[in-house]
């Protein structure tokens, strides 16, 4: 069949059918599959007892995608109650990783003679450095348990530390997606948007990238001075004047520098250098082309803007002040750096 509708026909209408059609409202993995995922806020896995082998997931709902074929479309499961899970004992002597799976049985596809879905316990192999164990068709991944060896209902599971929760979760089409889980944590489509933190990040085919990062303003109010011809990120009575931030997307930002400048003689020149925090060579090195600058007598509050580009998408850089006497001494006051992403 090229053609498939559902709730249309009087008759015919097959179980793929309504798979399809169910999923086509949810979060996009490929022209015929959904996101698999949970739904917020439910399938909480704690241990039953500080230390024991048992251990209890809460309600919830999630989308298992069919393993085997883009046509089979997925299931909906639903927990209905607390669930006790118990865990095999331990390895004599060796660790092992386990994965706790919501696993989809279809005969129509995978021969196994059942038509259900279950809660399972996939066993990893006992290793010195246990890795997760591979995991079967159609199941979608919540928690992996680490079992120490010789683990036992007499020297259980400590869950406090034991469980690392892999839950993905699924929004409708075209939502955002809230952050969660290590499985599966990639976006399926370039464009997808997720919530990380309170911050928005978008799907870039390879990564999430932070898709706007914040404005940056930082300012001192703290009066300093140098003499030095060169310039300078120390003042004499006033501390070092930095901003940090994440290089956007686009690869490009907008920075702007200004203070409140007084020359003994003949201003001064307010700039900044711009360096990854990681280290390594500077992107911006100050000068007189990127400063604000005052010559004249007396005082004056001066600025300057410019943008600077292309940055390494995602990596941290720390802007740092730096000064430059136009005469025999020169104060700045009220100094501040503003570094806004370009969309």
């Amino acid at each position: 069949m090229t053609t498939r509708s559902a709730w249309h026909q009087p008759t015919g209408q097959t179980r793929e059918d309504t798979r399809l059609a169910m999923s086509l409202g949810m979060a996009s993995s490929g022209p015929l599959t959904a996101r698999g995922g949970c739904a917020v806020g439910g399938l909480q896995l704690t241990g039953s007892a500080a230390t024991s082998m048992q251990a209890r997931l809460s309600p919830g709902r999630l989308w298992v995608p069919g393993g085997s074929a883009a046509a089979q479309g997925g299931y909906p499961v639903t927990v209905d109650a607390d669930t006790q899970l118990p865990f095999a004992d331990g390895h004599a002597t060796l660790p092992r990783i386990d994965a706790l799976v919501v696993r989809v049985y279809d005969a129509d596809y995978d021969a196994s003679g059942r038509y259900e879905a279950v809660l399972e316990i996939v066993q990893g192999t006992p290793a010195s450095a246990p890795v997760p164990p591979p995991l079967p068709k159609s199941a979608e991944l919540l928690y992996e348990v680490s079992v120490p060896a010789g683990a036992s209902a007499t020297r259980g599971i400590t869950w406090a530390t034991a469980v690392a929760d892999r839950r993905r979760y699924t929004a409708a089409l075209g939502g955002i997606l809230p952050a969660g889980g290590g499985h599966g944590a990639q976006g399926t489509y370039v464009g997808q948007y997720r919530d990380a933190g309170g911050r928005l990040q978008r799907w870039d085919g390879n990564r999430w990238q932070q898709y706007i990062p914040d404005a940056m303003l930082k300012r001192s109010s703290a009066l300093g001075h140098t003499a030095s011809t060169a310039y300078t990120e120390t003042l004499t009575d006033a501390g070092p004047l930095t901003a940090e931030f994440t290089a956007p997307s686009s690869t490009w930002v907008h920075i702007a520098v200004g203070a409140r400048i007084a020359g003994e003689g003949g201003g001064g020149f307010f700039s900044v250098n711009v360096r990854p925090k990681a280290g390594g060579a500077l992107v911006v090195t100050a000068s007189d082309d990127v400063a604000a600058v005052y010559t004249g007598a007396g005082s004056a509050s001066v600025f300057n803007n410019f943008p600077v580009g292309p940055l390494t998408p995602g990596v941290v850089y720390i802007a740092t002040a730096a000064h430059k006497a136009g005469s025999p001494k020169t104060w700045f006051d009220s100094r501040f750096i503003r570094i806004d992403p370009v969309a």
